[in-house]
């Protein structure tokens, strides 16, 4: 059995309770030039009927949309050395993936600058009005647990990104000469969260939760719980327009495809705990609609969009489903790039760069797909 047929028998088997989008398929389009401007990205996506008003965008979660924060911690969860960002004008900004991330086309099109990482501006910088970047690689809805703290060191947890972001609502109001223009600020601008994979996947298998909880059932219920109570905490801070992505199938990570070659209960397991996440998720959010007045949380189906991808790559314009664009000479696929390695040469066709993140195309299907489905309005 190959590895995309064992990814495959891990997907279907399951009873997912993720919410699907109904997206019609969207035709390949090669991920466009790393500096081209908003009126060229534009047209070249067919955009230049639509107008969004968005004044700003702030973004929180993990390493799929980190762009440096870990650079500033004591942790060795960073991504700051080539290859990665070989794509990104060559320059390696924190970001694990090589080139832009999903929240960086949205800035493109929108016409804001990429959301700088919140860790490496002085206290005056942090004062902009165009959104900041709080993603931190390995970071949770929970606190990294205590037995991988030895070995991930500080990440930024999702209660610390809230805290940092407390702070900027506190420097921002100064920049607006009354409470109701900043009332009105907050409400257009987006809040876009990634977060929960690690939760899922790092902390249950490695942090002994397992011993903690038991059951998959009952760890997925305390996450949906803990997120719920963290967006309520965004809302109260002034947060009102959410874009908020659930898990992806991460059993069909290269990293886990080709460690676990033969274990198709491995896999199954580790789909099923996305699956039933994703399925509380979709509760949550119509539970915050309901009860938050003015606000509009939205759910971007990552599982959807991974599972379209692999069950036809091709009609999306990839050609590599499995592998990793990093790979070492002995073959290893279970670890991050290591520093200064040739990736592939055909990284636009590669689902993954490396063997835990998607690559830019990826991330620029993410966005297409986001738009399509006018979650960004």
């Amino acid at each position: 059995m190959n590895y995309v047929s064992l990814c495959f028998l891990a997907l279907f088997l399951l009873p997912l309770g993720s919410f699907h989008t109904d997206s019609k398929r969207l035709p390949p389009l090669p991920v466009p030039p790393f500096n081209i401007p908003q009126a060229e990205i534009c047209r070249y996506l067919g955009l230049d009927y639509r107008s969004i008003n968005l004044p700003a965008l702030y973004v929180f979660g993990d390493s799929f949309i980190d762009a440096g924060n870990n650079n500033y911690l004591d942790t060795p969860s960073k991504a700051n050395y080539a290859p990665y960002g070989i794509d990104f004008g060559g320059v390696a900004t924190g970001r694990p993936t090589n080139g832009r991330t999903v929240v960086d086309f949205i800035a493109q099109v929108v016409g804001l600058p990429f959301p700088p990482p919140v860790m490496g501006l002085s206290g005056s910088q942090r004062k902009i009005t165009t959104g900041l970047n709080y993603g931190s690689s390995s970071g949770g809805i929970l606190p990294l647990p205590s037995s991988l703290t030895p070995i991930f060191g500080h990440v930024l947890s999702f209660d610390e990104q809230i805290q940092l972001f407390n702070q900027t609502v506190s420097n921002l109001k100064g920049q607006f000469h009354s409470l109701e223009s900043f009332d009105s600020y907050m409400s257009r601008s987006l809040f876009f969260v990634h977060i929960g994979g690690n939760d899922l996947a790092l902390y249950w298998e490695f942090g002994k939760l397992q011993e903690e909880f038991f059951s998959v059932k009952k760890y997925t219920r305390l996450l949906s719980n803990e997120l719920y109570s963290r967006l309520e905490a965004m809302y109260e801070l002034g947060a009102r327009k959410f874009v908020v992505n659930n898990a992806f199938p991460f059993g069909c990570q290269p990293v886990n495809l080709h460690q676990k070659t033969n274990d198709t209960s491995f896999l199954e397991d580790m789909n099923e705990r996305a699956a039933l996440f994703n399925g509380r998720l979709h509760k949550i959010l119509r539970k915050l609609n309901k009860s938050l007045k003015g606000s509009t949380f939205v759910l971007f189906d990552m599982y959807k969009l991974f599972e379209d991808v692999l069950a036809q790559p091709a009609a999306y314009g990839f050609t590599n489903i499995n592998d990793s664009c990093c790979i070492d000479v002995a073959g290893d696929q279970s670890r991050t790039c290591l520093p200064s390695s040739v990736p592939c040469s055909d990284r636009k066709s590669h689902v993954f760069f490396d063997p835990f993140h998607p690559s830019e195309s990826i991330h620029f299907l993410w966005f297409r797909r986001l738009f399509q489905d006018n979650l960004l309005e």
